[in-house]
This record gives C-alpha cells, sequence and structure tokens, in this order.
C-alpha cells in the first residue's frame, strides 16, 4: 500500500463511547490507522495537538489533576502513525497559568497554550535539538505590563481574563473585556473551588430523570456549565482566540500582545447564522489567509479575513446536504489541499469541508469516541 502523504490526528475527548485516552490517527483516506501516542504517561482528556519546526508533536493533558503538555517524538514508528514520548514539557508545577489546557500553536519558536481554568493565554519559548526540548515562561505581554505595572500575572501570560482566577498565591488583575480580557462564566461560586479552578458537577443522569421537574434541572445545569477560552490560532502577525463565554474571537498582536478588537458579527448580511455562538475551533487556510471559527451551538463554520477585516458564513445546519455534521463540531484543521478537517462530539466522527463550494462529507468511519481537536500532520 502506498504512503499515505498526510495523517489526520484526533484528540478524543475521554469521555464517551469506548472512553479513549489517547490520540488516533487516521490515513488521508479516511482509514483509521491507529493510536499515536506511545506509552510512558498517564493520559487523560487530551485536547490540542501541534507540531513544531522539528516535527515534534505537543499534545495538551486537560485533566484538572493531571495537567500536563506532552511532547512525543518527531519520528514515526515503523508502524506508520505511532510516536514515542518524550516527557512532560509544562505542568502546573513549572507554570501556574497552566491549568486545564486546550489550544496549543507556535508562533516562530514559541509556543502558546490557552488554559480553561486559568482563562489565559500563556507563552513558552521552545528550545532543543531533535530530542526532549526545553521551556522556558515568555515575559509577561508588554501590553499587559503596560496595563496593570504591578499586576501579579501568572508568569508567561500573553492575553489575560477579566474574571481572572486565583491560583495559589497569585491574584491576577481583571483585564476589561475592553481591553481584550478573556470572559469566563460558570464557575461555582464557593470561593474554595472557585480559587482552584474547579468547575461545578453536573447533577447525575438518574437524578435529573427523577426529578419532577428534570428538564428545569437540566437547564440550569446548561447555564451553570463554565464557558471560558478554547481554541488559539496565529494568522501573520496576529493571534486569534476564542472567548466561548461571548461568543466572539480575540484579535492580539503576535508580539506584545496588543489587543487589536473582537470578531463576533458577519459583515454583510447572509441567509443563516449571522453571529458566533460558543466559538471552540479555529484554523487558518493556507490557502486565503482567512481564519475559519467553529460555532457549535448555532452549527456554522465562519471565516475571518484578516486583510478585509471582514467575517462571513461559510457553511451552516441549514446549508443543503450537511444534515447533522456541524452538531457539536470541535476541532477545525486544513490539508494541503485546502480541504478543511472537523470533529462532531456528537456524532463521534470528522467530516471534511470544501471551503468553496460548501460540500460536507464524512471522512472515514465512525470512531470509538468524541473528537476533540483535529490536526493534519504531513508524513513525507
Amino acid at each position: 500500500m502506498a504512503a499515505s502523504p498526510f495523517q489526520v490526528y484526533v484528540s478524543f475527548s475521554g469521555e464517551q463511547g469506548s472512553k479513549i485516552q489517547n490520540v488516533g490517527a487516521l490515513g488521508s483516506d479516511g482509514t483509521y490507522l491507529g493510536l499515536v501516542l506511545g506509552p510512558g504517561a498517564t493520559y487523560q482528556e487530551l485536547r490540542g495537538l501541534a507540531l513544531d519546526a522539528a516535527g515534534r508533536l505537543y499534545v495538551a493533558n486537560a485533566e484538572k489533576t493531571n495537567t500536563a503538555v506532552y511532547v512525543f517524538s518527531a519520528t514515526i514508528n515503523p508502524d506508520g502513525f505511532s510516536r514515542d514520548l518524550l516527557g512532560a514539557l509544562i505542568t502546573p508545577t513549572t507554570s501556574k497559568a497552566l491549568l486545564h489546557p486546550y489550544g496549543v500553536a507556535f508562533d516562530e519558536g514559541n509556543l502558546f497554550v490557552s488554559s480553561q481554568d486559568t482563562n489565559v493565554v500563556s507563552g513558552y519559548a521552545i528550545s532543543g535539538g531533535s530530542g526532549m526540548p526545553s521551556a522556558k515562561k515568555l515575559p509577561i505581554a508588554e501590553y499587559l505590563e503596560k496595563l496593570y505595572p504591578k499586576g501579579d500575572y501568572y508568569g508567561g501570560t500573553f492575553v489575560a481574563s477579566a474574571q481572572p482566577v486565583k491560583v495559589g498565591k497569585k491574584d491576577p488583575p481583571a483585564v476589561e473585556p475592553s481591553d481584550g480580557g478573556l470572559s469566563m462564566t460558570g464557575f461555582d461560586d464557593d470561593p474554595t473551588t472557585a480559587a482552584l479552578g474547579t468547575a461545578p458537577a453536573a447533577p447525575p443522569a438518574d437524578i435529573a430523570v427523577e426529578q419532577p421537574d428534570a428538564a428545569a434541572a437540566v437547564e440550569a445545569a446548561k447555564e451553570k456549565a463554565r464557558h471560558s477560552v478554547r481554541g488559539i490560532v496565529f494568522a501573520g502577525k496576529r493571534l486569534y482566540v476564542a472567548d466561548q463565554a461571548k461568543d466572539r474571537v480575540g484579535i492580539y498582536g503576535h508580539k506584545k500582545g496588543t489587543f487589536h478588537g473582537w470578531v463576533d458579527t458577519v459583515t454583510v448580511p447572509s441567509p443563516g447564522p449571522s453571529t458566533l455562538d460558543k466559538p471552540v475551533g479555529l484554523a487558518l487556510s493556507p490557502a486565503d489567509g482567512r481564519v475559519y471559527i467553529g460555532s457549535p451551538k448555532n452549527k456554522a463554520i465562519f471565516a475571518f479575513d484578516p486583510r478585509e477585516q471582514e467575517m462571513t458564513l461559510v457553511v451552516s445546519s441549514a446549508s443543503a446536504g450537511v444534515g447533522d455534521a456541524l452538531d457539536d463540531l470541535s476541532g477545525l484543521s486544513f490539508g494541503p489541499d485546502g480541504t478543511l478537517y472537523f470533529g462532531s462530539r456528537s456524532n463521534q466522527q470528522v467530516y471534511t469541508l470544501d471551503v468553496a463550494s460548501g460540500a460536507v462529507a464524512a471522512f472515514g468511519a465512525k470512531l470509538d469516541d468524541a473528537p476533540e481537536c483535529v490536526l493534519v500532520v504531513p508524513t513525507n
């Protein structure tokens, strides 16, 4: 069988179906190949995926009591898909900003990570040859230092929170949304759990069913559900950050962290959804330089053009032939030919999108767990 020119990596939620605590690899024809991450650590609730310039794989391990960013070898093993673990690069012990990480993205030699439970994006200078790299926290973003010169930020903070969470002795300043502070909703009101950055537990399903007002209980749980920072991506000289709580994407300078505004509404009215609703996945199109934004709550994918400063609707559940493919959509990533790959958590399926025609198709068979983040990886 001819070698696949690329593979599609999928981080599984670890919470549905077979509850897979690993990353799956699919060939360019959609064939499921196997699990990518070699043994050596306990993987739990894997999320963001990224490659560095040397080809090493970085994976966000999101579980709150086992938070880490792991690094895997640039070399793919003889089986054609798996990689060896090099080690844990960042943990809460080495960086207080890191707690329940989601998005990972590179800008030149620097790695940036969004963390849901501190609700910030932090930056790290990565160094090292082909083996295990090292990470050094970047200085606090110059923009933030000017806003609050005496602010007790977590080390490496590049994008700050409008509703900061105290971790240990750190009590960061609240950065107003008008200044680019990320929003957060639904943390437990108990000050002890809030300080730890833990989310309220959802009521057990069996109890909710037995209650006379079960529907009301479910709605209340949804209202209390946490929303915070999610996907991140660099496009040119800007960092784009999904501010899920307030249905928007923030734009920041890639060097100083300067805030350049929010994206939330389509520029030109068109049929279908016109605003973002709980954005999660972001991806940069190498073909046209637009930033594609997954909007799960209203089942749509939008694109923002940095040159024209315009956001347009690409596809929604109302588009012909889409069906339920956009239900609970998650990670986005572009293939070498400009095809957009994305996951549907509810369907446990990866799909492709032809961004020119809007055609959506299933990619491979149904997965054994829900896809979280998706990354197209060259193999030659």
